[in-house]
């Protein structure tokens, strides 16, 4: 297991001169030649040795078979970086032409510079390295740690050397291409840049392994006081708090989602993403802010274990050495203890408050509650799991709470009655007795009724998996009462339909009046119980207006002026409704 990359509380950073320019800017050409001429090199420091520059690119990231051209290429000295935005370019000017085809009096100190960054270039601006380039002017400074036995790529050759530099791969993955470059980008690229030039010593006093080598030696050490002065420490504390703060909750979110239905033991960086948790740490950064993507989750290898499963980077908690037979030798004790009878009423009544208390993770809230199957890992250790299914074997089964089993879940749970449920059966006897009033049928026609109402039945039953008095029962309150309405309202219209001499069953009545979206929005309003008198007239308007126009109901309307009436009455209704609801409060 790779230890954890936890950020350092202070890193180093470029701290000279920095300068941005776009490559077609008439300024560049000076700009650059004032900072990076041998002329200014030599008289700086009385020297023939030759002048050495940190040279780089960017582009935007390549997805797929994109093929971006290079977008910024920036170059450093002892004491100035210049960063040139080269997007449009199609061809580079002469003086930068001039200068990447300069003699060994320029060295231009590179890394791991490859055909990749040669095909670049020839790409982006029809420039080809390998006919015009000089390369004995080119110093790779990936070529002088393989012979140092120094570990390649710019952040591991300066661990090495003790050099607390900073890569952030959020920032080198970043849209080069952009109209203008944010601070970060501005800031990594000159990093990138005058490093190399300052690593490209640190290797080469390692031991020169040729004269060519002493002679870049001689030209390093000419600028290494100038070069150490333009280092400056940057104190790193926010971001490292930032990190170790997301990290918890990232653990926390994954341990989570992990254990869902559906997962099969891991998550992906989407669903991390997607967790409230993360959005709600991400947001709070204010500055050093931390991304987290899959090298946040590679930083932390101590903690995540990340992997690709169906083409898909996944991920997993680390299991810490000594946990898994540190359980596995106390589920071994407890699958040889028996449970008494009052042990397993009280495990039953933990897990069914644990299901309670489970919430799904990045599941949209729904409108009315709906039992769902969870994993009893999400909510049982494994001890308990061990205690439940032994429960499961004494008892056979539990009346509140189903079990099932998944191939990759493992044992599931759903709630089947809420340890705290309201009075189902009552509350039937009570549907049944205001739908026989309100229609004067029988209390035995009315129960046949509502039991042949699929709906209605679906919401009854899920009272049995709410709290008493919760906003869940509330709200399938609300949706009962509408069922009933409906009965009501569709025993009247065939009352109706029948006194203009079309016999119609209520139950045929019931199918075409949920058809009818004037219907629907009156009884929405009647629901709300504010306006009752106004919306009453209005009922009586639509069920007659349906019994009128028998059998073709869906597009039953009223005509524009009552429709104006009846908005007007129902906006009324609303904001006394509203009104209510503010002097409650």
């Amino acid at each position: 297991m790779a230890p954890m990359e936890l950020p350092a509380t202070h890193y180093v950073a470029f701290g000279g001169r920095l300068v941005e320019c776009d490559v077609s800017d008439d300024a560049s050409e000076g700009i650059f030649q004032d900072a990076m001429s041998v002329s200014r090199f030599q008289a700086a420091f009385s020297t023939q040795q030759p002048l050495m520059v940190g040279v780089d690119f960017e582009w935007k990231p390549d997805r797929g078979v994109e093929n971006n051209p290079i977008a910024v290429m920036q170059f450093a000295c002892w004491d100035t970086a210049i960063i040139i935005r080269t997007t449009g370019c199609s061809q580079l000017p002469n003086w930068l032409q001039k200068f990447l085809e300069t003699g060994d009096d320029v060295i231009k100190v590179v890394a791991s510079f490859d055909s990749a960054d040669k095909a670049k270039l020839a790409m982006s601006f029809g420039w080809d390295f390998d006919q015009r380039a000089v390369k004995a002017s080119y110093l790779d400074i990936a070529d002088l740690a393989d012979a140092r036995d120094v570990p390649r790529g710019m952040l591991k050759m300066a661990r090495h050397f003790h050099i607390p530099m900073q890569k952030l791969k959020s920032i080198s993955t970043s849209n080069w291409a952009r109209g203008g470059l944010s601070p970060e980008q501005r800031a990594y690229a000159a990093d990138d840049a005058f490093f190399q030039l300052y690593l490209s010593g640190k290797l080469l006093t390692l031991g020169p392994a040729s004269a060519s080598e002493e002679r870049l030696l001689k030209a390093w050490q000419v600028v290494s006081q100038g070069l150490e002065g333009s280092i400056k420490t940057v104190n790193n504390s926010a971001y490292q708090a930032n990190f170790l703060a997301l990290r918890d909750t990232v653990r926390d979110a994954v341990n989570v989602l992990s254990n869902a239905l559906g997962s099969g033991g891991c998550t992906d960086l989407n669903e991390i993403l997607k967790y409230k948790a993360v959005k709600k740490a991400v947001a709070a950064q204010k500055t050093s802010c931390v991304n987290v993507n899959a090298h946040f989750l590679r930083q932390n290898s101590d903690v995540f274990v990340v992997f690709f499963r169906e083409g898909r980077l996944r991920v997993r908690l680390r299991v810490l050495e000594g946990e898994e037979e540190e359980e596995a030798s106390a589920v071994a004790d407890l699958q040889h203890s028996a449970l008494n009878e009052e042990e397993v009423a009280a495990l039953i009544s933990e897990v069914q408050e644990l299901l309670c208390a489970y919430e799904p993770p990045n599941n949209k809230k729904q409108r009315l509650p709906e039992p769902q199957w969870i994993p009893a890992r999400a909510v049982l250790n494994r001890a308990q799991q061990v205690r439940f299914e032994a429960c499961l074997r004494c008892e056979g089964s539990i009346e509140s709470i189903e079990t099932s089993y998944d191939s990759e879940d493992g044992l599931l749970l759903r709630m089947a009655r809420h340890p705290r449920a309201p009075d189902d059966v009552k509350h039937m006897e009570t549907c049944v007795e205001r739908l026989k009033d309100l229609t004067e049928i029988t209390s035995e026609e009315a129960k046949q009724r509502l039991a042949k109402d699929e709906k209605f039945m679906q919401l009854w039953s899920l009272l049995r998996t709410v709290e008493a008095d919760s906003t869940e029962e509330h709200s399938i309150h609300r949706s009962l009462r509408a069922r009933e309405r409906i009965h009501v309202d569709a025993h009247r219209l065939a009352t109706l339909a029948t006194e203009m001499s079309r016999n119609v069953p209520w139950e045929e009545a019931k199918c075409k009046l949920e058809q009818v979206k004037w219907y629907r929005q009156v009884l929405a309003s009647c629901l709300e119980g504010a306006g009752q008198t106004a919306l009453a007239n209005e009922l009586d308007d639509c069920l007659t207006s349906i019994a009128k126009a028998w059998p073709d109901v869906e597009h039953v309307q009223p005509s524009s002026r009552k429709r104006r009436v009846y908005q007007q009455a129902r906006s009324e209704a609303k904001r006394a409704r509203t009104k209510g609801k503010g002097k409650a409060k």
